[in-house]
């Protein structure tokens, strides 16, 4: 029970973050996605077994409050969540540096997916333009942010169940 709360706990504050701070602090034109980042880190670090279920809301919820459309943010949400268990199964021993490769490929996943989105709905755009003026810098600025998130949720969830004791 303490896993969902404090699940449900720190992804309202990495809402909070995201659309008080983060959004307004921008590289060029890219930003950090400090919910990107939260569901990186908390999917490494989460043992549960239906946990599916809160990424499933966490996207809900981020569908209903943004200008995206409500599959978009799911899609790139739940496949962050399905890269990081099957790392988390896998070889990688490393939890820092599947963050890492984590964030880097969620955040181009998440930002192909916005434009294959605009392109769909038929706004036109330069890809030039897209990755040199958003793409590469809010890459730089989620790979910055990468670290400190990570420790903060690798702390709060070590707290909250022992590698030990069973769920």
């Amino acid at each position: 029970m303490f896993f969902y709360i404090s699940s449900s706990i720190g992804f309202i504050i990495a809402i909070m973050l995201q659309m008080g701070v983060f959004s307004r602090a921008a590289l060029i034109s890219g930003t950090a996605d400090v919910l990107l980042l939260f569901l990186a880190a908390w999917s490494l670090h989460q043992r549960q077994k239906y946990s599916w279920m809160l990424v499933v809301l966490f996207g809900l919820i981020m569908s209903a409050i943004s200008a995206s459309p409500i599959l978009l943010l799911l899609i790139v949400y739940l496949s962050v969540f399905l890269a990081a268990t099957r790392l988390q199964m896998s070889f990688w021993q490393s939890p820092l540096l599947s963050m890492f490769l984590l964030v880097f490929f969620g955040t181009f996943l998440e930002h192909g997916v916005f434009m294959l989105g605009l392109f769909v709905q038929g706004v036109s755009f330069s890809l030039a333009e897209v990755f040199t003026q958003i793409l590469l810098p809010s890459v730089l600025l989620n790979m910055l942010l990468t670290i400190p998130i990570h420790a903060l949720v690798q702390e709060v969830f070590r707290n909250a169940a022992p590698m030990g004791t069973e769920i």
